[in-house]
C-alpha cells in the first residue's frame, strides 16, 4: 500500500521482514528512499536478493508473466553514531501514530504497544488523528521529551521539517507503513513497497481484461504518501505498457467502507471491466455497492481484510490482495532499537507479505476472528485474544 485503515469499531492504512535498502537519497519509480543519516551505507547482496524475491513471489501468486523489478542498489546503514547505552528503565521511544481512525489503524498502534511492553520500552505515544498538519506539532511536542528514538507513521510531506529537527536533536527517527523525503535524514524507512504494490494490482488488472478495457482507480487519504505512491505507480504501468485501457474515473475514499461503497455506486453506472484500489475497505465497497445495484463485481485489486474475505466467502469474485500488514509497527520499533544498539540497519525494510487471489480465499479467511483482523498476521493467537481480535 499503508503510508492504510476501517470504520468498524472507530470509525489509515505490516511479520518477517524481507530487506532491502537504497543507497542515498534517490527516487525509484514512484517511491522515495530515505537517506542513511547514521553513517555509511555498505551495499549488501543479502537484501538484493530478498528484494527480487518479494517481486517474485506477488508475480506468482498472482500468476504475471515477469515483472520488470525497479533497479535499486541494497545497502545496510551503519548506525554507530546513534548508538546509546539501555538506560535502567528500558528505552524512550516516541511513536508519532496515525491515530485510531479505523481498525488497520488501531491494530498497528496496539501492536506497537504489546511488543514496546514485551521489550521493556517506554513508549511516548500522540495520535495526529489522521491529520498531517496535527503530526507537526505532535513530532515537535514528542522530540522535547527527549526520546532515545522516534517512529513515525507518515501523514503528509509537511512533516519533512519536524523529522529532520528530531534527527538533527541526535533523535534517530524511523519512518513506519510509509515514507518521509530523504532531506528529513530519517535513518531507516520500514514500509511494504509501493512499487511493488501498485504495478501488482495494475498487471493483474490488465490481465484480467486482456490489456484493454476502461477501470476505475480508487485511492484511500488525498495527499498521504501510502495512497499516493502506489496509484502513482500504476498510473506509469498503464500508461506505458496499456495504451488501450482507459481510466474512466479517479477518486479517493479516505480508507472508509462506507465512503468506499458511496464512491463505488457512483461507478456502478459507467460500465466498468474492473477497478483498481489500494485497500479492502474500497474492495468491501465495491462489493457492497454492485451487489445491491444487482450488477455483477468487477474485479478489484487491495489489500487483505478478514471483513472482505468474510464478505465475499460465498460470493463469485475475483480479487487480487497484497496484504499491507498492522502489525509491521512491531518491525519498525526493533529497528528503531537496533538503531540504538549501534546495529546496522537497512535504510530500507520491505516488509513480507504474500500475495493473494480469490482462488485462496479459503487459506486466509479467519472466520473465528473479528472483521476488525488484517490478514495474514504473524500476531501469536494469545495476542489476537488480547487485542481481541479472535476468540
Amino acid at each position: 500500500m499503508f503510508s492504510r485503515r476501517v470504520w468498524f469499531v472507530l470509525g489509515l492504512g505490516l511479520l518477517s521482514a524481507l530487506v532491502l535498502a537504497a543507497c542515498g537519497g534517490s527516487k525509484e519509480g514512484t517511491e522515495e528512499t530515505a537517506t542513511a543519516s547514521g553513517g555509511g551505507c555498505k551495499p549488501s547482496k543479502s537484501v538484493e536478493t530478498a528484494y527480487d524475491k518479494a517481486w517474485e513471489q506477488g508475480e506468482q501468486a498472482l500468476e504475471l508473466t515477469k515483472l520488470e523489478i525497479p533497479k535499486t542498489e541494497l545497502c545496510e546503514v551503519d548506525t554507530s553514531k546513534w548508538q546509546k547505552e539501555e538506560p535502567s528503565g528500558g528505552y524512550k521511544i516516541a511513536f508519532a501514530a496515525q491515530g485510531p481512525t479505523n481498525s488497520w489503524a488501531a491494530e498497528n498502534e496496539e501492536a506497537f504497544k504489546t511488543k514496546a511492553g514485551e521489550l521493556g520500552v517506554e513508549e511516548l505515544y500522540a495520535s495526529a488523528d489522521g491529520d498531517a498538519t496535527k503530526q507537526v506539532d505532535n513530532i515537535q511536542q514528542l522530540a522535547s521529551q527527549e526520546p532515545d528514538a522516534m517512529v513515525v507513521v507518515p501523514m503528509g510531506s509537511s512533516i519533512t521539517g519536524q523529522v529532520k529537527a528530531a534527527t538533527a536533536q541526535g533523535i534517530p527517527v524511523v519512518a513506519c507503513a510509509g515514507t518521509i523525503a530523504p532531506s528529513s535524514g530519517v535513518v531507516s524507512t520500514v514500509t511494504r513497497s509501493y512499487e511493488l504494490q501498485g504495478r501488482l494490482w495494475a498487471e493483474w488488472i490488465a490481465k484480467q481484461i486482456d490489456g484493454k478495457g476502461r477501470i476505475a482507480m480508487i485511492s484511500g487519504i488525498a495527499g498521504v504518501p501510502t495512497a499516493e505512491y502506489p496509484k502513482k505507480a500504476a498510473e506509469e504501468l498503464f500508461a506505458e505498457k496499456y495504451p488501450e485501457i482507459e481510466i474512466v474515473s479517479k477518486q479517493y475514499d479516505d480508507w472508509s467502507p462506507t465512503k468506499a461503497k458511496t464512491v463505488a455506486a457512483s461507478l456502478v453506472s459507467k460500465n466498468l471491466d474492473a477497478i483498481w484500489s489500494d485497500s479492502s475497505f474500497t474492495a468491501l465497497g465495491v462489493y457492497e455497492a454492485y451487489k445491491e445495484a444487482g450488477r455483477p463485481v468487477p474485479p478489484v485489486t487491495g489489500d487483505a481484510s478478514n471483513a472482505y474475505l468474510k464478505a465475499i466467502q460465498n460470493a463469485d469474485v475475483k480479487f487480487a490482495l497484497s496484504p499491507f500488514p498492522p502489525e509491521m509497527s512491531t518491525q519498525c520499533l526493533e529497528t528503531a532499537i537496533s538503531i540504538l544498539k549501534g546495529e546496522p540497519v537497512p535504510n530500507f525494510v520491505n516488509v513480507e507479505a504474500p500475495a493473494f487471489t480469490d482462488k485462496e480465499k479459503e487459506k486466509y479467511l479467519r472466520p473465528e476472528c473479528s472483521e476488525n483482523l488484517w490478514i495474514p498476521t504473524k500476531l501469536s493467537d494469545e495476542e489476537l485474544k488480547s487485542l481481541k481480535l479472535c476468540e
